[in-house]
């Protein structure tokens, strides 16, 4: 399992500071105190059933757990910095001090810490659902492993450990990271032989995250999951301790007024509550036009979740996430849970046990089934969301398999459930197409990420069926599908680090279908897996062991050479290479590669920006975004919200 551990932030004495002492030095010891310690248990039932799922444990809420990426909200507002609508100390009033007070643990290094601890699910399965709750800062992360597997089998191990740690590189870079071996109470485990494969195979030696156990001279830390003695773990708890009290996040300052809005929304004790409910307790404390941003806030440091792609989706602020993940679990389930689901009575009550098999077997949802496996409850919302981070999207192709009744019914493509899945005539196919532009997403230089492939299909399921749905269904496996964009036919096929996109030859515009195809997936990674690295290859039409990187072909073209340097040790023809951009640049969405120079428009004394460009988020952002980056790369100078500082 992956836990991802995220830590209280604020540092001071607690029982220095008492209700009614708010002299002028408030500001510095409010912030940290009442911030640090504001907590609100949560007071929920536990299933004592192991959950296969992430599951999240809350020993207080934190105001500086950990997010997805740094919030412009973090920044200063104007409004905070100009004018004080209601005195600080008036919020930090309304907290509830026996309630801190109660929070107020010591560490060993006497720091005030609050963990929120969330246990990832190892069923491979849920891989697809990682990146969605992933954490980009501030959080401690703990990879635990079995050392008895590790020396039995290895091989399977360290694909699972170099998994992990690929993972998080991917969407915390400098977090620290705690690998723990348990079963120490086995005979045959030595861990020096532990220690010598993780340096062998992961490089663990050189990975400057990973927090070393000083104590025993390895990289690692050895647990006996079965002692009962008293402190058999302190090394790993001072390990933990240590690396959370030295992140950056535990300094950050965050609006008194922000805190006590979440305070109140988590008191409510409720799943969910509509955007309104959080907006009327943001006018209460005076933050009401600061309501988008705080919810941002707070969902990127993973104490709610509120997306604003669509109205449905900002209406909506998720309180408590693990109701969401136990939604989506019924969706995208492991075999444990769909063997009771398989079986269950109301299932088949409902009718609806050949939509589950359909759904298990294609990837195929029916509205019908959803409405069941969520229980009739938000499922607009949970549509919506599932739609937003690319894990189903629009299947309009018909399934004559389902029952006539649902046959005509609106269709969903959950493209994470065929992961496993193989076509054996699928994959002949593919393997039998020859001479067709070719070009393949190399992802080598790091590591292809569960989910990419996925989300890709499901991308492109949805623009086969908006075209048209008269040429059939899309032919899709886990690793391979074949796809129309109405005349334009073209296999997908995911090997190793590598997804290779190949045109059918003779179809339809296949350079402007490549292009469509990066386009998509340029948008599944700027969503999910922002700082994926990459580079795009070209397969020589005329030499199909040649593969040319895509800006150096670019850039011999402009130099007007005649060959260029291909992978490996030989050259290609630039001339060769002509068809892959009859549509101008595959990759223009990416940078802007028109040829309107750039402009020199001198700005007024005491103007910074020739342009100001403000938007409602959850309406325009991408638009927006874009937008500004074509008149930054023309020479203008431009102000956009949710970027420029104030």
């Amino acid at each position: 399992h992956l836990s991802t551990v995220g830590v209280e932030l604020k540092r001071t004495d607690a029982e220095s500071w008492r209700e009614e002492e708010f002299d002028s030095g408030f500001e510095r010891q409010a912030y940290r105190v009442a911030a640090l310690r504001m907590a609100v248990q949560a007071e929920r039932p536990r299933s004592k059933k192991r959950q296969s799922m992430p599951r999240r444990i809350s020993q207080g809420i934190s105001n500086v757990v950990f997010g997805r990426r740094r919030s412009s909200a973090a920044r200063p507002f104007a409004a905070e910095v100009q004018v004080e609508l209601v005195p600080e100390a008036e919020v930090a009033r309304r907290f509830d001090m026996a309630e801190i007070r109660k929070m107020a643990g010591k560490t060993q290094s006497g720091q005030k810490i609050i963990f929120t601890i969330w246990d990832y699910a190892g069923q491979d399965v849920f891989y697809a659902l990682h990146h969605i709750f992933l954490t980009r800062e501030g959080g401690v992360f703990m990879v635990v492993f079995d050392m008895q597997e590790l020396l039995t089998k290895e091989d399977q191990a360290v694909e699972y450990l170099s998994f992990w740690l690929n993972s998080i590189k991917l969407h915390a870079s400098n977090a620290p990271i705690i690998l723990v071996g348990t079963h120490y109470d086995e005979a045959s485990v030595d861990v020096n032989e532990v220690e010598d494969i993780l340096v062998e195979n992961l490089s663990v030696d050189a990975n400057e995250n990973i927090v070393p156990n000083s104590a025993k001279s390895l990289s690692f830390f050895p647990i006996d999951n079965m002692s009962r003695a008293p402190g058999h773990a302190s090394e790993l708890r001072a390990a933990v301790e240590a690396s959370a009290s030295s992140l950056e996040a535990v300094s950050r300052k965050i609006s008194l007024r922000w805190l006590k809005v979440l305070d109140d929304l988590l008191k409510l004790d409720r799943d969910f509550v509509p955007f309104d409910t959080a907006q009327e307790l943001a006018t209460k404390y005076h933050a009401g036009d600061q309501t988008d941003e705080l919810l941002s806030f707070f969902h990127e440091l993973g104490m709610l979740v509120h997306l604003r792609a669509t109205d449905t989706l900002h209406d909506k602020v998720v309180l408590n996430p693990q109701w969401l993940l136990d939604k989506l679990s019924r969706v995208i389930a492991d075999k444990i849970h769909v063997k009771q689901m398989r079986y269950d009575r109301e299932l088949q009550n409902a009718g609806l046990k050949k939509d589950f098999a359909v759904l298990r077997k294609r990837g195929i949802a029916t509205l019908s089934l959803l409405r069941f496996l969520w229980n009739d409850e938000e499922v607009d919302y949970l549509r919506e969301f599932m739609h937003e981070t690319m894990l189903m999207s629009d299947w309009a192709f018909p399934e004559e398999v389902l029952t006539r009744g649902r046959q005509d019914e609106t269709l969903f493509l959950v493209s994470s459930l065929l992961k496993n899945s193989t076509d054996h005539k699928l994959e002949q196919d593919i393997a039998s197409i020859q001479s067709g532009l070719t070009c393949v997403l190399d992802f080598s230089e790091f590591f292809l990420p569960d989910g990419v492939f996925a989300r890709l299909l499901s991308l492109c399921a949805k623009h086969s069926g908006d075209l048209s749905t008269r040429w059939g269904a899309p032919r899709l496996a886990g690793h391979q599908a074949v796809i129309r964009f109405d005349l334009s036919t073209f296999a997908l096929e995911e090997k190793e680090n590598q997804i290779r996109l190949i045109m059918v030859p003779g179809t339809e515009a296949p350079a402007s279908t490549i292009k469509t195809l990066i386009s998509m997936f340029l948008g599944a990674r700027d969503a999910v897996f922002k700082d994926l690295p990459w580079q795009l290859l070209l397969q020589s039409p005329r030499e199909p062991w040649a593969q040319v990187k895509y800006d150096e072909l670019v850039k011999s073209r402009e130099a007007k050479s005649r060959v260029v340097a291909s992978v490996g040790m030989t050259n290609a023809s630039v001339a060769d290479f002509n068809p892959f951009f009859e549509d101008g640049s595959l990759t223009e969405d990416e940078k802007d590669t028109g040829t309107v120079e750039k402009v020199d428009i001198p700005l007024t004394a005491g103007l910074k920006y020739h342009v100001f460009l403000s938007h409602r988020q959850f309406d325009a952002g991408d638009a927006c975004n874009l937008l500004a980056d074509k008149l930054q790369n023309r020479g203008l100078r431009v102000w956009i919200d949710q970027e420029a500082e104030g």
